[in-house]
Formats: structure tokens, C-alpha cells, sequence
């Protein structure tokens, strides 16, 4: 009986073990009606419904990209908004371990965006549709949605950018915001 209740127990830890074991990503792409895809090294291809408000077809998607722990995926979806003909990224998504975990909706388009810290945060640039601003820099705690930390390229009195050597202390950009891909 006891050894009965031991192999029980080897084969009950077993079936956590490997039911514990995490998705791992191979590519990521949209086809060409804007369905994302994420391919997994076990040779599935999961297709990721449009999100509401998305633009049809290949122009809704851009800059997917898999987080180097190889279990993270993100990407931009653009939208219309009013007073311009084109549809902008107005929405930053992340999928992980079989379902969408963050949608980061700014107050202004993103322009660029990429994985930090192995996957486990993320940062983006928004910034206005037009102007001179260069925008905001923005670090996020994927698991929680948490913004860590934001950073405002410095502006002139008319909202000018500024070089940051002629900036004041504040107008420093931190390490994680120079680690943001660019992306337009």
C-alpha cells in the first residue's frame, strides 16, 4: 500500500511538472487580414482574434515581436481616430501562456515599444500625432500592468525638444528608455 501511495504521489508531481511547462514561442506574425499568429516550438499556430476598433486587414498590425523568454509576444494595433485619414497605434497588446495579459491603451499614439528585462517589462514612446514633442517614455511591469517609471523628453517653452545637453538634470533620459527600439 505504500508503495502504491509513493508512486502515486511521483506520478501526481510528474503531471504538475509537465503541466507546468510554459509555452515557448518560435514566431509571431499577422497574415494578411490582421490575425495575429503565435507559432509554439510544439508546431501549433495560434490565431489571436482582431481587437475591437482594429483596421482591417495587414495595415492593422505592426512591430510584433517575441520577448527574449521566448513565452511573451506583443505588438501594436492601429485604429482610425478622428482628424486624421490613416489609422494610428493606439493600442500596445501582450499575450503569454495561451491569452492576451496586458492592453495598454495611452492617451496618444505609440511610436515605438520593446521587451526589457527578458520579458518581463516592457517600454514604450508616445507621443502626439504631430508636432515637435518627441513624447513620453513609459515602463511598464508586464505581469501587473504597473507603470514602473516615465520619463518626458524635455521641451522648450513653446514645447520644443530640447537637446538633452542643453537640458536640466531632469531632462536625462534613463538607461530603460534608451533601450526602446524605434520603430516608425
Amino acid at each position: 500500500m505504500r508503495k502504491l501511495l509513493v508512486l502515486f504521489c511521483l506520478t501526481l508531481t510528474c503531471s504538475f511538472a509537465f503541466a507546468a511547462k510554459e509555452t515557448v514561442v518560435t514566431k509571431a506574425y499577422a497574415d494578411n487580414k490582421g490575425i495575429v499568429h503565435i507559432v509554439t516550438a510544439d508546431g501549433r499556430d495560434r490565431a489571436i482574434s482582431p481587437e475591437k476598433g482594429q483596421e482591417e486587414g495587414p495595415e492593422g498590425i505592426e512591430n510584433i515581436r517575441v520577448a527574449p523568454d521566448k513565452k511573451t509576444v506583443g505588438w501594436l494595433v492601429n485604429s482610425r481616430t478622428c482628424c486624421v485619414s490613416y489609422a494610428v497605434p493606439l493600442e500596445l497588446v501582450v499575450w503569454q501562456a495561451d491569452h492576451i495579459i496586458q492592453r495598454i491603451h495611452p492617451m496618444m499614439a505609440i511610436w515605438a515599444w520593446g521587451f526589457i528585462k527578458n520579458g518581463k517589462e516592457l517600454a514604450y514612446r508616445n507621443s502626439p500625432l504631430h508636432g515637435g514633442w518627441s513624447g513620453e517614455r513609459v515602463l511598464i511591469e508586464i505581469a501587473t500592468g504597473r507603470t514602473l517609471a516615465s520619463w518626458n523628453y524635455p521641451v522648450d517653452e513653446n514645447g520644443n525638444d530640447v537637446d538633452e545637453k542643453d537640458a536640466d538634470d531632469n531632462g536625462v533620459e534613463p538607461d530603460w528608455a534608451k533601450q526602446i527600439p524605434e520603430s516608425h
